[in-house]
């Protein structure tokens, strides 16, 4: 007797563990449940924030494309010259959104670019010659669709025997981050590089706004022919055409510029006729963040989105 009631102890205190594991187990995924709905909502909360960064960017585009429009004649020229540049920080409830415009002039796209372009740029970062021409052809390897390595670039079969992460992509750069994954990217050079580059722009570098780096990357634009096109930005003169940015580089400069300027005029903007907007949005107290990136141009009076994209 004394056994049987040894044994039926024993049972019971094995069920109580058994079903306290199932409540424990229960407990658990019930939690996991709730946290992931509860993600899923913050993320699609902070999507929307995101994507109201975008909305507000835009709206304030088109203002500024308004107030133009009533200033006259005088103000039609680059309305949105000081737009680019703008940023803002906006609370909605319980989610907020930040968001900034740049002009997408003065960046040069790295799928546009030609590879001396690329190596011009590079050098202007600061990489020597060598270097410049080195890692402007494992660029163009990485973007180019054959597997036929230049003298100095390199391949898939490179990036294998080298062990690398990243393999290229064979094909136009996705996001200018991937460039990372270049072989041997200098590191000093490329964080200048990286922030005058960009993909899917239009191709164009606006001579106002753009920075001394991609003024450089230009074909037939020298060191000291930059320095007088930037000072006259900084002395407040606003470049019109071809002619005036001629005109602001010294005379014994200037035959360069006109031996390149079958390649260099397709290039050039002098106004601000497309921007990228970047929003980033979230849930106050969430970890969950989305960042969203459009490129807007103007035309005929109205702000139209070539496209966007949310990470």
């Amino acid at each position: 007797m004394t056994a049987r009631r040894g044994f039926a102890l024993l049972a019971s205190v094995w069920l109580m563990v058994a079903i306290a594991a199932v409540a424990f187990e229960v407990s658990w995924l019930a939690r996991m449940r709730r946290l992931a709905t509860a993600n899923v909502l913050e993320e699609e909360q902070a999507r929307a924030a995101a994507d109201a960064g975008l909305e507000h960017a835009r709206a304030r585009l088109a203002r500024a494309l308004g107030d133009a429009g009533d200033a006259g004649a005088a103000g039609l020229m680059d309305p949105w010259r000081f737009a680019a540049g703008a940023s803002d920080t906006v609370t909605m409830g319980n989610a907020r959104y930040v968001f900034s415009v740049r002009d997408d002039g003065a960046t040069l796209d790295v799928n546009r670019a030609s590879e001396d372009e690329v190596r011009r740029l590079f050098a202007a970062c600061g990489a020597d010659d060598a270097l410049a021409a080195r890692t402007a052809q494992r660029i163009a390897d990485w973007r180019d669709p054959d597997q036929h390595r230049r003298a100095q670039g390199a391949e898939r079969a490179e990036y294998v025997a080298a062990g690398a992460r990243d393999l290229p992509r064979d094909g136009d750069v996705q996001r200018v981050s991937e460039l990372d994954g270049v072989l041997e990217m200098p590191a000093a050079p490329w964080r200048c590089a990286r922030a005058a580059l960009s993909v899917g722009g239009t191709g164009q570098v606006n001579v106002n706004s753009a920075p001394r780096e991609v003024l450089r990357a230009l074909p037939g634009m020298g060191e000291a022919g930059v320095d007088a096109v930037v000072q006259s930005r900084q002395d407040g003169a606003r470049i019109g055409n071809f002619q005036e940015f001629t005109a602001r580089i010294p005379p014994a400069l200037r035959e360069g510029v006109l031996r390149a300027s079958d390649r260099l005029l397709p290039l050039l903007s002098y106004d601000t006729y497309a921007v990228r907007v970047r929003s980033e949005g979230w849930v106050e107290g969430s970890p969950v963040r989305v960042s969203a990136e459009a490129l807007m141009v103007r035309g005929g009076g109205t702000v139209f989105v070539q496209w966007r994209e949310f990470r």
